[in-house]
């Protein structure tokens, strides 16, 4: 066992220990109005180092956002249900998530929560911590661990659940369907997402180091050191079953060329471009200071901070994704977010300091018409065990654009045990078309009844001991 989990481990047990409250005793019922109930549950869990149960199965409605604090379990028998009733951002977040302190172990047992009709609430530029917006949210925290969680009913533009900044993270049996993000993954290291069903309208499993960054994360930085194993995408899912964004920054200069969601640092201090979307380039000769919300330059630009710590990189650094079955017709995504919407790489940053995507997929299904893996970041992707019925391996696209800069790339791509034995119309397994980049693809090991068919434009190196048709 190793470190992460013998601490989970033993501070579960500690915590099994505690007193056990339960939210009944303060009002908390199915036939409570939801401003009670979020009074009730509020008071049950106030100032945390305790365990609450949830022992009545019912629908609770719920007012207002529930916080929770350090040393917590949140447990619920089956058939409870948190509904949400009205106009509030989130069901429950860590209170830290708000007053920028690290919360620490904190467990959620068998919740249950509904959306339904409840509006979209995502919080303003200059509140308390923009870019957090799921309908659960985990941001600044230490050992976070959730079991056996239900959305059925997904809607709006919140993400389901939402993890920021975090240092180990364990997610074991999780069932998400609706409208957006399932499980929202911002920067954070040590995480284990486990046994779960997928059918979701946007990303179902998001590992967005880099982000948009006008609402959409709270904080910038890397993603590392996790797995992602057994599971389900549920066919009807739409976008991407894994959405993996990378990103780099440089320190501002006078007279940089800055467009809508570019990044920059100066000083300590990390910032993004807050206007209008669009590809229309303003020119900066006032840095901002700020250190919260907006400010707006004498040149009319408008600057969201985002942190302080002096960061440059959102990387994706050694991530398993392991016995995943993707039934949907979507895959996997690999992003540099360069468009309209955010530009995650400026231009101006040199080719070596490119953001790192290095990802393994062990033991993949695809029965769909998508591409398994797909995008335009420079990265090393291993397959073992991919087989796709329908549907290339790999197709990863240049990205050189008048406006938005030219991003030459560099993949390296490693596939073992793969399954070659049948073609069905596929017209190539790999396809790398950047012509400005390059590739290095290495082949062994692999099941053939035919050559492994490749199409690529780009400067392309291939070995092993597959037989390889290059088109």
């Amino acid at each position: 066992m190793n470190r992460f989990l013998f601490t989970s481990a033993l501070l579960c047990a500690i915590l099994l220990m505690a007193k056990v409250f339960n939210p009944a005793e303060y009002g908390f019922s199915p036939d409570a109005t939801p401003a009670e109930n979020a009074v009730a549950l509020q008071k049950a869990l106030e100032g945390g180092n305790r365990k609450v149960v949830i022992d009545e199965p019912g629908v609770y409605n719920l007012g207002a956002t529930v916080y929770l604090d350090d040393d917590t379990i949140l447990e619920c028998v089956p058939g409870v249900v948190l509904r949400k009733e009205g106009r509030f951002e989130h069901i429950l977040v860590n209170r830290g998530a708000y007053n920028y302190y690290t919360n620490k172990n904190i467990t959620l047992r068998g919740v249950h929560i509904s959306i339904g009709d409840a509006p979209t609430v995502v919080g303003s530029p200059n509140g308390n911590c923009p870019g957090v917006r799921g309908q659960i949210t985990f941001c600044r925290v230490q050992n976070v661990q959730v079991y056996d969680f239900l959305c059925h009913d997904m809607s709006g533009y919140q993400y389901c659940i939402q993890f920021c900044d975090f240092d180990g993270l364990i997610m074991d049996g999780f069932d998400i369907r609706g409208d957006k993000d399932g499980v929202h993954l911002n920067r954070g290291r040590n995480f284990v997402i486990r046994n779960g069903v997928l059918c979701t309208a946007d990303d179902g499993i998001a590992l967005n180091a880099g982000d948009w960054t006008v609402d959409c994360t709270p904080l910038m930085g890397s993603i590392e050191d996790g797995l992602v194993e057994n599971i389900q995408d549920l066919p009807g899912g739409k976008c991407n079953f894994a959405r993996l964004i990378s990103g780099c920054w440089m320190d501002w200069h006078d007279g940089m060329k800055l467009m809508r969601g570019d990044i920059f640092r100066h000083g300590k201090n990390v910032y993004s471009v807050y206007m209008p979307l669009g590809l229309t380039q303003y020119v900066s000769h006032t840095p901002p200071t700020h250190t919260h919300g907006l400010w707006e330059s004498p040149e009319g630009i408008k600057f969201l901070f985002l942190q302080d710590d002096g960061e440059t990189r959102a990387d994706i650094r050694n991530v398993v994704f392991q016995n995943i079955y993707l039934h949907a017709e979507r895959g996997f995504s690999c992003s540099w977010e360069i468009c309209e919407y955010s530009r995650l790489i400026h231009p101006d940053v040199p080719q070596k300091d490119y953001p790192v995507i290095d990802v393994t997929l062990d033991g993949v299904f695809a029965d769909s018409h998508t591409p398994v893996f797909r995008g335009i970041a420079s990265g090393t992707i291993r397959m073992h065990n991919v087989i796709s019925k329908h549907s290339p391996l790999f197709q990863l696209n240049a990205l050189h654009h008048d406006v938005l800069g030219s991003f030459p790339t560099e993949r390296n791509i490693l596939i073992t045990g793969g399954d070659f034995r049948t073609n069905d119309g596929i017209p190539a397994d790999i396809i790398l078309l950047d012509p400005k980049g390059t590739a290095h693809v290495t082949l062994e090991g692999n099941l053939q009844s035919r050559p492994v068919i490749i199409q690529s434009n780009s400067n392309i190196t291939v070995d092993g001991t597959t037989k390889v048709i290059q088109k």
